[in-house]
């Protein structure tokens, strides 16, 4: 293992001539060394291994555009160097027997330049990308699982007590947004705003895979990593999958680079960033799995290709492919065995073993930091959530220890390594188990139903990113240059993510499918440039049909992804007919209108001692609000998933307000609220036993309380997902509160940013009165129960 920067110009002469990868750019482990070929004659078209950033001669390198303008001149001087040589194909030479440059179409083998205008290009696409995610980021209401884990996040913040819940899956996102929340206050753009940053600079990934891609396949990708329409709606939503997905993007590119370049940054970057992947959710296990089953699919490609491929021998394949994948010799090695040479094969290890040493530290090095940094986010802070039931939690026998990062740090410090090693533990084998224990079990849904889903999903969402992936697969695969391994891998591990995933998910949600478009992407960027290329093609031949057709297809193209994700992102972006909408986000869009009047009364009106908001009924019940400070939180909190993430955050902001204070409670008694007397009265619309809005409504109605009904899911009916029919909730406002309030400024819109400020403005103001009795009428069906789907 060596970090020569710059990989030979052209091909070992043991390359395959299919076009396959069999051998790496430059590798040191045979101890070749290709400097002596700098003297043969080269084409100034031909790819190279430099590249700008690697420390590649700018003049060297060549753009499409002049590729495709200039294809008579290149074909001149191909032939005049051919003549120049020579060499006849009947020579023995090897090396006459590759094909020419141009044939190779960004084969594996030769790597192609790539200019300073490629990078300029992704870099614009981030920032219009990145502006595209913060435009009215904190308009829609938060779903029930973002307002779940922001309301955890704002305690974790108060209280600085932390610990790992598979439930509510990575660490990643808690300890990023504490921070966020920290230096912006919580809202619901600050707790987008992490994801958003993340998924603008996912385009930025595309320029690691340049030496497989052509520049306009580069820039292609960073286009469909930006802006399709799935990737671009989960950017704007607090969930783990794009953190995940731009983290395996960014592994990906960084092994592609350590491949290409036996450079170890971008080793020691690839292992960063596939730890980050595991804190940001479990499925980041899936990953793995996928890109084994794509590999399989890969060599048995080439299995296929075998007796045609230079007379290779099956069992050459397979060792040429093992060699291709693992880190070692492979195929020295085995070159050695079976030609009965044992003592050079010893000879061989001995001499790895003097020369390359430090590879081994190294890899202990890489090990060090990959398992750092998954304790670093898993560890537990603050002395954890010290219930002897909370989930993850050593023992009841720690508890008030102050068991954490912090602490053990401090102790290992002075000596004592006891609790750093416990934290250790608990980080790792504690972690893993209770992730097995969360997830591990079989849900049991129906595949057919999930994958019929996925699918719906793709086609509503990612149509034209889809139909790309497969024209750029078969054109890639069936050319004469053979597939390049980089395509047909991503083609492989999008079409096994595909079917793969029904079977993993436990519930039904668009964001599943990200994970089958980060690969995706790849080929559909190869067929989107086939496009392009096309259009040039026909500009140079002076083709004018040609050029029309192209013109006509990408505006097509372009048109049909902007319109879905205008449609799907902005303005549709609660409705219960949007495939990309989760069903346990709510469709009233006009709840944030309200939820400004209840911040302002509270804040407002009364003491610190006086309750602004009461929620009523057994189902918002909880005996004791200080007992449900920190997880696991009884039913009564969940129930109310998004409320309660809006209630923590306008308490958080009054208590920085000196003066100023925002209190909520509980009551299942008409007593209780008639003795509470708060300004604004929650209160579920069908709810079992009686305890719900009809108890209430006639009288709340009569003392001057204004009823506003919303919904707490995407629909109506929700049968489908057999979680029974919808449940509407209403907020009672004391008119007589929001009169006196009315001329006062939003203390929400006052602290918020001018983007979310702008998104309040924007929001309709409409208001839906409940009639008197209308509860009476309504039918009674049983509530759902609580289930752990909501977080999944």
């Amino acid at each position: 293992m060596t970090d020569d920067p710059t990989p030979p110009s052209s091909r070992p002469a043991d390359a395959r001539a299919d076009g396959g990868s069999s051998s790496r750019p430059t590798d040191d482990r045979d101890g070749t060394d290709d400097s002596d070929r700098t003297d043969e004659p080269r084409d100034p078209d031909e790819p190279v291994g430099d590249d700008p950033v690697d420390g590649a001669d700018d003049e060297t390198t060549d753009d499409e555009w002049s590729e495709w303008t200039t294809a008579d001149a290149v074909t001149e001087a191909d032939d005049a160097v051919d003549d120049s040589d020579g060499s006849d194909n009947d020579s023995g030479d090897d090396s006459s027997d590759d094909p020419e440059p141009g044939e190779l179409a960004g084969n594996d083998d030769y790597p192609w330049s790539s200019s300073h205008r490629t990078l300029g290009a992704l870099v614009l696409i981030a920032v219009v990308g990145l502006a595209a995610r913060l435009v009215w980021l904190g308009e829609r209401l938060v779903h029930q699982d973002e307002g779940r884990v922001a309301y955890w996040v704002v305690r974790y913040l108060e209280t600085g007590a932390f610990e790992y819940r598979p439930i509510v899956h990575g660490p990643f996102l808690f300890h990023v947004d504490k921070y966020v929340f920290q230096l912006l206050g919580p809202s619901d753009f600050s707790a987008r705003l992490a994801v958003a940053v993340l998924g603008a600079v996912l385009p930025l990934s595309a320029w690691l895979y340049r030496k497989h891609l052509r520049d306009t396949e580069v820039v292609a990708l960073g286009l469909f990593l930006a802006f399709n329409p799935v990737l671009l709606y989960y950017s704007r939503f607090m969930r783990s999958d794009v953190p995940l997905v731009v983290f395996v993007g960014f592994t990906v590119g960084f092994f592609l680079r350590y491949y290409d370049e036996r450079q170890r940054r971008y080793l020691a970057a690839g292992v960063a960033t596939l730890a980050l992947a595991l804190t940001t959710k479990e499925n980041a296990l899936l990953y793995p799995v996928c890109w084994l089953g794509a590999a399989a699919l890969l060599l048995d490609h080439r299995l296929f290709r075998a007796p045609v491929a230079n007379d290779l021998t099956v069992w050459g394949v397979l060792v040429d492919y093992l060699d291709w994948v693992l880190p070692f010799d492979l195929r020295g090695s085995w070159g050695e065995l079976a030609g009965g040479n044992v003592n050079g094969l010893i000879d061989r290890h001995i001499d790895w073993w003097r020369t390359g040493w430090t590879s081994v530290a190294v890899a202990v090095g890489l090990v060090v930091e990959f398992f750092a940094i998954i304790v670093l986010f898993y560890a537990p802070r603050g002395g954890g959530y010290t219930e002897p039931e909370a989930a993850g939690w050593p023992g009841p026998e720690q508890a008030g220890e102050g068991i954490g990062l912090w602490n053990s740090l401090g102790q290992l410090a002075g000596g004592d390594p006891d609790m750093f090693l416990a934290v250790v533990r608990e980080s790792i084998v504690g972690s893993w188990e209770e992730f097995t224990g969360q997830w591990a079990s079989d849900h049991g849904n129906s595949y057919l139903a999930f994958f019929e889903h996925y699918i719906d999903v793709l086609e509503a969402a990612a149509l034209v990113l889809c139909a790309f992936a497969i024209i750029g697969f078969v054109v890639d695969r069936y050319s004469s240059d053979g597939p390049r391994d980089l395509v047909a891998l991503a083609s492989y591990w999008g079409f096994v993510s595909v079917l793969g995933y029904p079977i993993a998910t436990d519930i039904r949600a668009g964001w599943a499918t990200t994970h089958a478009i980060i690969a995706l992407a790849i080929p559909a960027a190869v067929g989107l440039g086939i496009v392009f290329r096309w259009g040039i093609e026909s500009f140079t031949d002076d083709d004018p049909v040609g050029v029309a057709l192209t013109v006509v297809i990408l505006l097509l193209v372009s048109g049909q992804v902007a319109t879905t994700a205008v449609g799907l992102v902005y303005v549709n972006d609660q409705d219960p007919d949007n495939m990309l909408v989760q069903y346990a986000q709510s469709s009233s869009t006009d709840l944030k209108d309200t939820l400004q009047d209840v911040e302002r009364i509270g804040r407002e009106q009364g003491g610190p001692d006086d309750v602004d908001v009461l929620f009523y009924g057994n189902e918002y019940y909880t005996s004791n609000l200080s007992d449900d400070f920190q997880p696991p939180a009884s039913s009564g909190y969940y129930e109310r998933r998004t409320l309660m993430w809006y209630m923590e955050t306008y308490q958080y902001r009054a208590n920085q307000t000196d003066g100023e204070s925002f209190v909520y409670d509980t009551a299942i008694t008409l007593r209780q609220v008639n003795r509470t007397n708060a300004p604004v009265v929650v209160a579920i619309g069908n709810g079992e036993n009686g305890d719900d809005a009809e108890d209430i409504h006639r009288w709340l109605v009569e003392e001057g309380y204004e009823a506003r009904e919303f919904q707490r899911f995407a629909t109506v009916n929700r049968t489908d997902q057999d979680l029974g029919p919808g449940t509407p909730f209403v907020v009672y406002v004391n008119e007589s509160a929001l009169s006196e309030t009315t001329d006062l400024p939003s203390p929400e819109r006052s602290q918020l940013s001018a983007a979310e400020s702008l998104t309040d403005h924007r929001q309709t103001v409409a208001r839906s009165v409940v009639g008197d009795g209308w509860l009476r009428r309504a039918a009674r069906p049983a509530r759902a129960s609580e289930s752990a789907v909501l977080g999944s």
